[in-house]
């Protein structure tokens, strides 16, 4: 599924979620002078762990413009579990748990690997990083789509976004 942004708002302003490395507390901003990419993860998704690699060199690539953070939904996971997680496959984003799933719910998010841009408090891209996934245990070869890459690029070119959401591939969530 795809469409042009609609520039919808963002219901999760104000939500607190925890640095998972230091145990603070983020409240969400999506003001107007923030640009954020939320990814929904899981340490458990192949999906999840094979896209660590893009989540780095993305936020690398955009580290001026666009905040990269991870979210580990719910309270399946152990703090020890997603620092593993992150250690193993090298994730170099900030990383915070939604434990009562209210980012998560907010932003209607079920599959993991998910990517969530908000710029100027606006939804402006939904879904798969890429087209590398084609259905469930099936990747292209070749990535012929940059769904968040080109959402951002478009977004800071002041272009409308072409493709404002995706059907996300992965795992479904776990919502307890």
């Amino acid at each position: 599924m795809s469409g042009t942004a609609r520039s919808q708002p963002v219901p999760i302003a104000g939500l607190t979620l925890t640095d998972i490395r230091t145990g603070s507390s983020w409240v969400v901003s999506t003001g107007v002078d923030s640009a954020t990419a939320f990814v929904f993860l899981s340490p458990e998704c192949p999906l999840c762990q094979l896209y660590t690699k893009t989540l780095n060199e993305l936020s690398a690539k955009y580290q001026s413009q666009i905040r990269f953070i991870g979210i580990f939904p719910g309270n399946s996971y152990s703090r020890e579990e997603i620092l593993a997680f992150a250690s193993k496959y090298q994730l170099q984003i900030p990383i915070f748990s939604d434990p009562d799933f209210s980012a998560t719910k907010a932003l209607d998010v079920t599959i993991t690997p998910t990517a969530v841009f908000v710029k100027h408090s606006r939804l402006l891209y939904f879904g798969a990083i890429d087209n590398w996934a084609s259905d469930l245990g099936k990747k292209r070869t070749l990535i012929t789509e940059r769904y968040l890459a080109d959402a951002i690029d478009q977004s800071l070119s002041h272009q409308i976004v072409t493709v404002a959401r995706t059907e996300p591939i992965g795992c479904v969530l776990n919502m307890y």
